[in-house]
């Protein structure tokens, strides 16, 4: 089980800049997906793959947004808090805070589905499977202390 809250940290790199030696603001959206799989992988989840039946599996994005208070430069290590904000059958909402020295420069939220591909046929939403669940809820227990 992850830390409560779960913690990552992403170092910035130089083509994460612009012109003006800042962040630019896509990459952000980068930093929470990045942070999303690093979380899933310490729940023992994936962000894609395949079932035991062999059909596809993937959590496409449905919604995206992230507002910016302070800057984050060159090689500065920024800390990504992970929260749950809301868990459906089939989707699931965290919320992204950016941490630069303890003070947050950026705040975001991203609901993803969990769908499958079955061959020949159209993407859908799916339930997240029982084990998964499990999983989160268990993640939202530590949370909420």
């Amino acid at each position: 089980m992850p830390p409560n809250p779960f913690l990552t940290t992403r170092r910035v790199e130089f083509c994460d800049t612009d012109m003006a030696g800042i962040v630019h603001f896509a990459n952000f959206y980068r930093y929470m997906e990045q942070a999303e799989h690093t979380l899933f992988r310490e729940l023992g989840m994936r962000i894609a793959g395949k079932t035991a039946d062999g059909v596809v599996f993937g959590w496409p994005r449905v919604a995206a947004e992230c507002s910016f208070s302070a800057p984050a430069r060159y090689d500065d290590e920024v800390t990504i808090e992970i929260a749950p904000i809301k868990r459906t059958s089939r989707s699931l909402t965290l919320q992204y805070t950016f941490l630069l020295t303890d003070r947050a420069i950026a705040r975001g939220e991203m609901t993803t589905v969990y769908c499958l591909i079955p061959p020949g046929e159209a993407m859908r939403a799916a339930t997240i499977p029982d084990d998964w669940t499990s999983r989160l809820e268990a993640w939202e227990r530590q949370i909420a202390g």
